[in-house]
């Protein structure tokens, strides 16, 4: 799916609940940049792997986890924060069929 396919959805699921206002289409805004940010740090996690190797403040070789783990874990829960704001979940979404009843 793609950055606009999921825009597109969650502004379709406002319009169907009757709550197409600018807050919550703010909100899908916010939730499509930290989009981004997963997309990248999901790159950066492809590339680097989970585990990485970095110079010390000493000068040693240390193995640590990749911080973009942390980063993703953070911001997919903010993204489910907002997608909760907005009232949006498996058991609310409203369907193509929902619409024509």
């Amino acid at each position: 799916m793609t950055m606009k396919q999921v825009q597109t959805s969650l502004l379709d699921q406002l319009r169907a609940m009757g709550a197409d206002i600018d807050v919550f289409r703010a909100q899908v805004a916010d939730y499509m940049e930290m989009y981004k940010i997963c997309t990248a740090l999901k790159k950066d996690i492809r590339e680097r792997g989970t585990i990485i190797t970095e110079t010390g403040s000493t000068g040693q070789k240390i193995t640590k986890c990749n911080p973009s783990i942390k980063e993703l874990r953070d911001t997919n829960k903010s993204m489910l924060a907002i997608l909760k704001q907005l009232g949006l979940s498996v058991e609310t979404v409203v369907t193509a069929d929902d619409d024509e009843l």
